[in-house]
């Protein structure tokens, strides 16, 4: 009897066990942020205002790094000599002589002339002891200066030579247009005459029918607008007058918001000499 009501007891408990719900325990779940966009290496397409500037385009001054001068000396007539700074080669040369004050202002634009495929020479005058520091006596030679230069650059093969000046380099290369055979003159601000050295541009030395340019700023503060229209009235046809707006003075109006303009000016009259015979 006893072990019959144990295995009752035995066969509850298996019944009892058997109908007890299973506990299920639900993993907690960690919410995964968003990915980042992967980051790339791979530089923007360039855009057609940036491929404007490229070197590769032949309307855009290049850098120092692409266009280096050369330092060269030339004799001149009297037999001085003087270190100059070449760009580029070519058939046609424009030589770019500087204003009374020393500065090199005409460097940007030599490069821009020699990525052209002309040559380009600038130079400060014998009287240049650094820039704005002049010897009074020496810089009154300055016109020997230029002679010296025009011969380098035929020696070095130039057969079409542009002269092209600011203030006193204005003056010299107006002096010596008819004298040197130039195929072409280039002035930016520079007046007929300078009475303290007694010296004066005549209308013989700009009687030659080459293409001529005279720029000047409307309100330049160093030599006005009109002793340039007097330079600009001496000389024959053919010439074109351009005046900007403004007070700088001579290779000065490089630097301000008419720069580009002026440039493209200067380059442009340049460029049809370099086309034509």
């Amino acid at each position: 009897m006893k072990n019959i009501v144990s295995a009752l007891l035995l066969a509850i408990v298996f019944l009892l066990s058997a109908c007890k719900p299973t506990l299920s325990v639900r993993p907690t779940l960690t919410p995964i942020p968003p990915k980042e966009p992967a980051q790339s290496n791979t530089p923007l397409p360039v855009t057609p205002v940036e491929s404007a500037l490229a070197p590769e385009n032949p309307t855009v001054a290049p850098t120092e790094e692409l266009i280096a001068s050369r330092t060269v000396t030339f004799e001149t007539p009297d037999g001085v000599t003087i270190n100059g700074e070449l760009y580029g080669s070519g058939k046609t040369a424009v030589i770019f002589s500087v204003m009374g004050n020393c500065k090199p202002g005409w460097r940007k634009f030599a490069q821009l002339t020699a990525a052209q495929g002309m040559m380009a020479l600038t130079y400060p005058w014998r009287g240049c002891i650094g820039v704005g520091a002049v010897d009074d006596n020496e810089i009154q030679k300055f016109v020997e200066d230029l002679r010296g230069a025009i011969d380098f650059v035929r020696d070095q093969g130039a057969e079409k030579v542009i002269l092209a000046g600011a203030s006193l380099g204005g003056v010299a290369s107006a002096k010596l247009a008819a004298e040197s055979g130039a195929k072409g003159l280039i002035v930016l601000a520079s007046p007929p005459e300078i009475p303290d050295w007694d010296f004066k541009v005549e209308s013989e030395d700009l009687d030659t029918n080459i293409p001529k340019l005279f720029i000047t700023a409307q309100m330049d503060d160093t030599v006005s607008a009109s002793k340039t229209r007097e330079l600009y009235d001496l000389a024959a046809e053919p010439k074109e007058w351009q005046v900007y707006p403004g007070t700088a003075h001579g290779t000065d109006l490089f630097d301000t918001e008419n720069g580009k303009a002026v440039q493209d000016r200067v380059l442009a009259f340049i460029l049809a000499i370099e086309a034509g015979p």
